[in-house]
């Protein structure tokens, strides 16, 4: 064909959904030299601004008769480049894509960088070397019980129909919730269909893989931000392809374009990290149903701490509601609760947990300790006035750090050396006040300086593959004692741990959010099923709370009676599940600014948004009113809103960041926590 001919037959163009800041979408030229015609769900590279390219996908393609160099008075400009049909959004992706925008009002553009790699279609220079194996240590030959059977039965019956489904798994820890979700994955690609199975953060991932890899093979890869963009990609590729059968990973392992979508497991499916903070704001929960939904596949939220909005819906009939009361093996751990008002320590172990510790390995046993806490201490105060070192940027105080020695703040990064006089009186006298996991890795050497121990915080696990390397060589036998964070409660399978001890076992419960008990029970029980996974288990709790009803549920593992009794407050206060919120967060650099721009939107809503269900509270600053040296309040709404009217919300938060400069207003569907 010549180019006169193709000149006469009109000018191709496509409309393209950009991840930039501005809603609408943007014309191209389809590049004439192009052989196949641009489809709408293709994935594009395309020219914008100043930057050569940025990727975008199709949602408009259509050809003008005549020449065409301008729309809206702007010079058209070619499309770049178009990736191949394993970038495409299409079919259940695609209709999930949709739901998105409609359910937290986003436009297409924010929503693009969750369905493709970082870099499309580029590819690592050389194959990386394959992980170590992870020391697996799982039973087999033990028969399904009978809550794992009829959980089983369910899944192979909706696979069977090819019908959506859900089921919530209330399982017990320790109570075999992976094998039922290995064997429906089993049953998934028996049919011919394929899984994705979620975690709440890449931590959990390499035993998780090394489990289902032992299953399955090579038809199983991992998917998350700690991989190169070239491995991403590869990843797309082939499940793109049919070769990849089961995709692993936390939030962004949902997206992967899986051929005959079957299954999708989310394992710890309360857990908070499931929601995205950042932009685009999701749930990973809110989207793996609807993603099912739109595949006919069946979904299996699992946990030992169902979030209350998935019990409600399972007591509603909404989900069918598997429990598994009983451990195949091993025992329930006994749980201690100390009162630290009588048992005081200095360096914040009770003589209880040093015995247990001290019994634990002599038996040659392995132990956890859980604080919540990095760093040596939580802050450097001085000792003359109290005043505690402030961050420049955050309304809190900074957290002393021994390796490498500064004060750091946990919230914007700021790092400086320790002051020699104190900014409020000129004292030169400081005192490090509160602990961390630092400062409790330095006592246990001091206390039992034959065991080997390990740490597991933000701070260890910064290089890639760091987090893989501490768990395998603790599973693998290579240390005595496990000190970590909340990385150390979730989900890992350690049959040598007979000890778990948590310090400060109260963190949390009073903190002002609706959600804060309920956080603090799921954490506790999470954290205490990491023992008697093969026998009699011990976990201590610390605290100075002792009759606090959150840390009795969690001891004694009354978990109905816990949601039962929360449930009821949330119905009387009207909080989620029981009514739907919705948040509006400001943020600027001037407190005046945000204050009035916050009043504006408040009063804005009250007086046109049309919906007497809806309730607005505030405008009140926001639980750390001062992050990243920008002010910050928010404005919530609590009620049923239409897709209609979160649209409208979401232009007014647009114009109204528009017109005050250095003011940002985001949309937050569903939040999470109080911020």
């Amino acid at each position: 064909m010549t180019r006169e001919s193709e000149t006469e037959r009109g000018t191709r163009l496509a409309e393209v959904a950009l991840p930039v800041p501005l809603p609408q979408t943007f014309t191209y030229l389809v590049p004439e030299d192009w052989d196949e015609p641009v489809r709408v769900g293709d994935l594009v590279a395309a020219p914008f601004g100043r930057r050569k390219t940025v990727a975008g996908l199709v949602v408009a393609a259509s050809r003008s008769p005549g020449a065409v160099v301008e729309r809206d008075g702007h010079r058209l400009r070619p499309l770049s480049k178009r990736f191949g049909p394993a970038y495409a959004v299409t079919g259940d992706r695609r209709r999930l894509l949709d739901w998105m925008c409609a359910y937290y009002a986003l436009p297409v553009g924010e929503l693009v960088p969750l369905f493709h790699p970082p870099a499309p279609g580029t590819r690592a220079r050389a194959a990386s070397p394959p992980p170590d194996p992870f020391p697996l240590t799982d039973p087999s030959g033990i028969e399904p019980t009978p809550g794992q059977s009829r959980a089983l039965a369910a899944a192979a019956d909706h696979l069977d129909r090819g019908a959506y489904g859900v089921l919530l798994l209330h399982g017990v820890t320790g109570s075999g919730k992976t094998e039922v979700y290995l064997r429906a994955i089993a049953e998934t690609l028996d049919r011919g269909r394929s899984a994705i199975y979620l975690l709440p953060e890449i931590a959990l991932t390499p035993q998780t893989e090394a489990r289902i890899r032992e299953r399955f093979g090579d038809a199983v890869a991992t998917l998350h931000s700690g991989l190169s963009a070239g491995r991403r990609c590869r990843v797309h590729e082939r499940a793109a392809a049919g070769e990849l059968r089961v995709v692993v990973g936390p939030r962004s392992a949902l997206f992967a374009p899986v051929r005959d979508l079957g299954l999708i497991v989310m394992d710890e499916e309360h857990e908070t990290s499931y929601k995205q903070e950042e932009k685009p704001r999701y749930h990973a929960r809110h989207a793996a149903l609807v993603r099912a939904r739109e595949a006919g596949a069946f979904v299996i939220l699992g946990s030992a701490t169902p979030d209350l909005e998935s019990l409600r819906n399972a007591r509603d009939g909404r989900y069918l509601l598997v429990e598994l009361k009983d451990r195949p093996v091993g025992e329930a751990p006994r749980v201690e609760i100390v009162d630290m008002r009588e048992e005081r320590s200095a360096d914040g172990f009770s003589a209880t947990l040093l015995d247990r510790l001290e019994r634990t390995l002599a038996g040659g046993r392995q132990a956890i300790l859980y604080y919540n806490r990095r760093g040596y201490a939580r802050v450097l105060q001085c000792s003359a006035c109290g005043e505690a070192v402030p961050c420049p940027n955050c309304d809190i105080g900074l957290t002393v750090h021994l390796r490498p020695r500064r004060l750091l703040c946990h919230y914007c990064g700021h790092a400086r050396p320790a002051p020699e006089t104190c900014p409020a009186c000129g004292s030169s006298d400081f005192l490090p006040s509160g602990g961390g996991t630092e400062k409790l890795e330095l006592a246990l050497a001091a206390h039992f300086p034959r065991a080997r121990l390990l740490r597991l915080d933000q701070d260890t696990t910064r290089r890639r593959g760091s987090h893989a390397r501490i768990l395998a060589a603790f599973a693998g036998g290579e240390a005595d004692i496990l000190v970590g964070t909340q990385m150390v409660a979730k989900g890992h399978h350690f049959p040598g741990v007979d000890l778990v001890g948590v310090l400060a076992a109260d963190d949390g419960v009073s903190l002002p959010d609706f959600r804060a008990q309920e956080r603090a029970f799921q954490l506790l029980t999470q954290v205490a099923g990491r023992t008697g996974r093969d026998g009699a288990g011990t976990v201590v709790f610390q605290t100075w709370q002792p009759d606090h009803p959150v840390l009795r549920h969690a001891a004694d593992q009354t978990t109905a009676a816990f949601a039962t009794e929360e449930l009821e407050m949330r119905a009387v206060a009207g909080y989620p599940p029981y009514r739907r919120m919705l948040r509006l967060a400001l943020t600027g650099r001037r407190l005046g600014a945000v204050a009035e721009a916050a009043a504006t939107l408040a009063d804005l809503i009250r007086r046109d948004l049309r919906n007497p269900g809806v309730e607005v509270l505030g405008p009140a600053p926001a639980v750390f009113a001062r992050l990243h040296g920008r002010y910050r309040y928010q404005v919530l709404l609590k009620g049923g809103l239409s897709a209609a009217e979160k649209a409208w919300l979401a232009d007014c938060a647009r114009r109204l960041g528009t017109r005050t400069r250095g003011l940002d207003v985001l949309l937050d569907v569903d939040p999470v926590g109080m911020w």
